[in-house]
């Protein structure tokens, strides 16, 4: 969402993904170079990286803010609240107004763009008093920060869930992690994983084909379609694929890229699966260049 000249809130295009990720060895790849920068110093383990990347490519959003905004914190995925802030102003359906922000209360108006017209749905308020009860961390430091991370998750939850792909919200403050003034976490509880042991290039089921070959295999081998034919295809609940968003169409097509690449398809199998991969394909693309909405 954004202001025209007359200062007016008008509907904006979410942001499409960016496709870098294709499939889970992308995604692994992505997060050994994260590892190896050194950059980040909650992430020390590739397995730790990989589960932000993916908790972030599940809401739309790329490796990178995955790697600097998502936290996995008592086992559970807590986002900053400048994501949540900007999922709401991006959807393209909902938006906000900060309404009151002082030191001791923070109101946040939350709207929808019905019938033409964005409408209020609802006010989430977080206080000094509900931040003393809830034992929010850092309140001397930095007040205003605090109590608007609080009210914005908590509107997030109430009113529209659906910009985070129905996964339940919390900023790293509501887990217990300590944070500074933008939000970002100091410590928190993370837990180390052992890596899995990688097989070796005798234990590859296929050791002549690398993962790269693989690929290029399954890219030749696609079916070509048009979009009028992608969008006939259906998922098991009758859901045609082109009335999809862009997030579950990446998080399907991780799916079927991960299952093209094993070893345990027959001919028939593997041929449904090309067909849906190269649908989804085609109205992916047709989505992020504007010609289908």
């Amino acid at each position: 969402m954004t202001e025209n000249a007359n200062n007016q809130l008008v509907k904006s295009e979410q942001p499409a993904n960016t496709g870098l990720i294709q499939s889970y060895d992308d995604a692994e790849r992505v997060a050994r170079a994260m590892v190896a920068s050194g950059f980040f110093q909650d992430t020390k383990q590739i397995s730790q990286a990989l589960v932000k990347i993916l908790a972030a490519r599940e809401i739309g959003l790329g490796p990178f803010t995955g790697m600097i905004g998502v936290h996995i914190i008592q086992g559970k995925p807590a986002f900053g609240a400048n994501i949540m802030a900007s999922m709401v102003k991006s959807s393209g359906r909902y938006n906000y107004r900060v309404t009151e922000m002082t030191e001791k209360n923070c109101s946040i108006e939350f709207m929808e763009f019905f019938a033409g017209k964005w409408q209020t749905i609802g006010v989430s308020s977080f206080s000094l008093d509900d931040a003393k009860r809830a034992g929010t961390k850092n309140l001397d430091k930095f007040p205003r920060n605090m109590l608007f991370a609080r009210a914005m998750s908590n509107g997030v939850r109430w009113y529209c869930p659906d910009i985070m792909n129905g996964s339940v919200v919390y900023t790293p403050e509501e887990l217990g992690a300590n944070v500074d003034e933008d939000g970002n976490v100091i410590d928190g509880d993370f837990v180390a994983v052992d890596e899995p042991k990688r097989p070796t290039i005798n234990e590859d089921p296929l050791p002549e084909l690398n993962n790269d070959d693989k690929r290029q295999q399954i890219l030749d081998d696609l079916p070509f379609l048009t979009l009028e034919e992608a969008c006939k295809h259906v998922d098991s609940r009758g859901k045609r694929y082109c009335d999809k968003t862009i997030p579950v169409l990446n998080k399907m097509m991780t799916a079927i890229w991960q299952s093209l690449l094993e070893n345990g398809l027959d001919d028939d199998a593997r041929q449904e699966q090309l067909q849906k991969l190269a649908a989804a394909r085609v109205i992916l693309a047709a989505k992020e260049d504007g010609s289908l909405n």
